[in-house]
């Protein structure tokens, strides 16, 4: 295995580091896709106030996640990397890893373009509400309003965790050593559901390391522009 010539060997590479990737098409530059409308409860649904899920939540969950990820809107996690990657890596099926977008792409979407070309690259992406079900979230009801709720998951969100320390660009050893952790204290039934706030917190150990891949990528970013602007 390695870096090319292939284009499914440079997506093979880059699924097992864990790393985001697409595969786009390019086209016209069509008005931005609106994001579809949630449903009323997302993820795993609504529960009472002071709901506390178990290991047996836990699998039903694990049930409904494998059922999403080996269908053809499964491979999006597995190319988004970081956490929802690792949630995917072992269940999606790979043959569908370099799948091209079909043409609800320009409806349903998301554009990538630069502001100035004639063309833009459109690649499919997650919805909220699959996000949600990737990561076990549950709507918990409050005590003070029947209609307010919170969000607890199994799993922090892809924005909590891109924040955190452990987000480098690719899924460290680090990483790797937290989701086993993680995952243990799960299936023995000792695991908290936490919220965005409590999954933020918890996820600020590391600082520095994020700090240093955000500024190796604004240096690429830098560089590719410098190289490919007259592009």
């Amino acid at each position: 295995m390695g870096w090319g010539p292939d284009v499914r060997d440079i997506a093979t590479c880059l699924r097992e580091y864990g790393a985001e990737f697409r595969v786009c098409i390019r086209d016209r530059v069509y008005a931005n896709p609106r994001p579809p409308n949630l449903s009323e409860y997302t993820g795993l649904g609504f529960r009472k106030e002071n709901y506390t899920p178990t290991v047996v939540d836990y699998r039903v969950y694990v049930a409904q996640l494998t059922d999403f990820l080996r269908s053809e809107r499964g491979v999006l996690a597995l190319q988004a990397g970081g956490i929802l990657g690792r949630l995917a890596k072992f269940a999606v099926n790979t043959n569908l890893m370099c799948l091209r977008p079909g043409p609800d792409v320009f409806r349903t979407g998301i554009r990538l373009w630069d502001g100035r070309s004639s063309t833009a690259y459109w690649d499919n992406c997650l919805t909220m509400d699959e996000i949600n079900l990737i990561c076990g979230v549950y709507e918990i009801g409050t005590v003070t309003d029947v209609k307010q709720t919170t969000q607890i998951s199994w799993w922090p969100k892809p924005a909590m965790f891109e924040k955190s320390g452990m987000n480098i660009g690719w899924w460290s050893a680090d990483c790797e050593r937290w989701f086993l952790a993680r995952e243990a204290l799960i299936k023995e039934n000792r695991a908290k559901l936490y919220t965005s706030k409590e999954w933020k917190s918890g996820l600020r150990f590391f600082t520095q390391p994020h700090k240093i891949a955000v500024s190796n990528e604004r240096i690429c970013a830098e560089f590719l522009e410098k190289k490919l602007g007259g592009v």
